[in-house]
């Protein structure tokens, strides 16, 4: 049953009206009750809040920090009252993670944490007022990611769904939120973050003796669960794109493993709906460890075309087949390892998007995952720390929700294992560097695109697994190798330093 009014309960020393219209403004909704109880200390928000529940005389009871400003324009309460009216959850808030540590600290493991919450501090000598973002994940808009905690900043329960009260053996103000959702959470109710209204905190939140004192009450309550986490699903969209523009693409695929091989190609054969592509399989044990009828069905393809070509250096052996083997009319490059299997039709959202800005673009790249669901790639950023280092980082790598959902125009790099590129661009910039052995080559023809003027753009809605091969020679690389080919990237970086383009892409620490 829908409903269309909420309550909301705050604890606050004083008398707070100016809070309370604020409350009422934001929220879009006019059926508001508001419960303020005064407490100046005489007790613990476990009380208060299993008081509130008590009292409201709505379904829907949102708690609440009393320093809190909520966006007028988000209207929160018709927002809140939409989540739980179209979905299954009984507990959301603004700030979570999808796993605990034995310690009980929610933010000990930060890739698992989720949400996004504004700060805000007034200089008392000044009187200037900072203000900054603490961004947990990437914003999901109006999805509810689930979670097994949520911050107390600022909650919202469903009277029907929850289980269980706020244990008031919290004394204080900590803790009794991380407590009463998890208890929540283990007892079957859906715990979850939103994203599609905004909240500033006028504070930072701090640790001490009360704290402390819960924090241990917390782990020794919950000790045989914990560490505790759950493995989300992976978000997508399972669209289909019909592209009325088809440019020619070639899909070039240097084959390590013949298994991998036809997942990646039965894949892509599956997952798009895009017609107009060729793919060019460069080949060092094809065919021996398949089926004879998978064998017959990869041959038989007219749109599959095997070379014979083994150099183990991988950027030749893609540059050898783009300059050689691709037909004249071909337009795109794809750029794939058979380590790929898609999860929607990534290739049309991809040429979707190069046909609105076709002039502009230098790489295109996809979100991929391993197979336990966490982030593999999406997009790469590259670091200068204080000691003048190059660091390299996979952005969201392990996690399960750092990364941008939407379009990332202007992204700094895209791994090769799936890049799209036009055959122009790529062949402009001179192909893959080949002086790289093992890696790397990927990362500088992205950093040459943005020398050029080009951006490369990270698609997040478009999606795919990635999956590493389980055998040791196919995952194997030389170190030496490798510290070499890194030193080629180092070397190709300082080169182009006066270069404002590729320069504003590196970000100094």
């Amino acid at each position: 049953m829908e409903t269309d009014s909420l309550t909301i309960v705050f604890s606050t020393r004083e008398e707070n009206p100016s809070f309370i219209k604020h409350l009422k403004d934001s929220s879009g909704i006019n059926s508001i009750e508001i419960l303020q109880f005064v407490n100046k200390g005489e007790y613990s928000l476990t009380e208060i809040y299993n008081k509130g529940l008590k009292e409201a005389k709505n379904d829907i009871v949102v708690f609440s920090h009393d320093d809190i400003i909520l966006d007028d324009k988000d209207i929160w309460g018709k927002k809140i009252l939409q989540h739980f009216n179209n979905s299954d959850f009984g507990i959301i808030g603004k700030a979570g993670t999808t796993s605990l540590t034995k310690s009980g600290r929610w933010w000990d493991e930060p890739h698992f944490m989720v949400g996004e919450v504004w700060h805000q501090q007034t200089d008392h000598d000044t009187g200037k007022i900072k203000r900054w973002e603490n961004k947990y994940s990437g914003n999901f808009g109006n999805r509810i990611i689930e979670t097994i905690i949520i911050d107390g900043l600022f909650f919202a329960v469903h009277k029907r769904r929850f289980k269980k009260h706020f244990d008031e053996d919290f004394k204080g103000f900590h803790f009794y939120d991380i407590d009463f959702s998890f208890a929540n959470h283990l007892a079957g109710v859906k715990i979850g973050v939103v994203f599609n209204f905004g909240i500033t905190h006028k504070s930072i939140g701090i640790t001490n003796q009360q704290w402390e004192i819960n924090r241990a009450k917390f782990v020794s309550k919950w000790n045989n669960f914990l560490p505790y986490s759950i493995t989300p699903e992976i978000i997508y969209d399972n669209f289909r794109i019909e592209l009325s523009n088809q440019p020619k693409i070639a899909i070039i695929i240097k084959e390590h493993n013949s298994q991998s091989l036809l997942r990646c190609i039965n894949s892509i054969s599956k997952k798009t709906s895009y017609k107009n592509y060729k793919i060019y399989i460069a080949g060092n044990n094809y065919n021996h460890d398949i089926s004879e009828a998978d064998e017959g069905i990869l041959k038989e393809n007219s749109n599959i075309i095997f070379i014979d070509y083994r150099d183990k250096n991988i950027a030749k052996t893609l540059n050898y087949i783009a300059r050689n083997h691709i037909d004249k009319d071909t337009e795109l490059i794809l750029f794939c390892e058979d380590k790929i299997e898609l999860l929607n039709d990534s290739l049309s959202r991809l040429v979707e998007i190069y046909n609105d800005r076709k002039h502009l673009i230098g790489t295109m790249g996809i979100r991929l995952h391993t197979t336990d669901n966490k982030i593999y790639h999406a997009g790469i950023s590259l670091y200068v720390d204080n000691q003048n280092r190059l660091k390299i980082y996979f952005s969201g790598n392990g996690s399960y929700y750092s990364y941008n959902p939407g379009i990332q125009y202007y992204a700094t790099a895209i791994t090769g294992s799936f890049m799209l590129v036009s055959k122009e661009v790529f062949f402009l910039l001179g192909g893959f560097a080949e002086y790289y052995q093992e890696a790397f080559y990927d990362i500088e023809l992205n950093l040459r695109a943005i020398a050029y003027g080009k951006i490369n753009c990270f698609i997040g809605d478009a999606v795919a697994y990635y999956y590493p091969y389980s055998d040791k020679k196919n995952n194997s690389c030389n170190n030496e190798n490798l510290n070499n080919d890194f030193q080629k990237l180092i070397n190709f970086i300082n080169q182009n330093l006066n270069n404002r383009n590729m320069l504003q892409h590196i970000h100094f620490l």
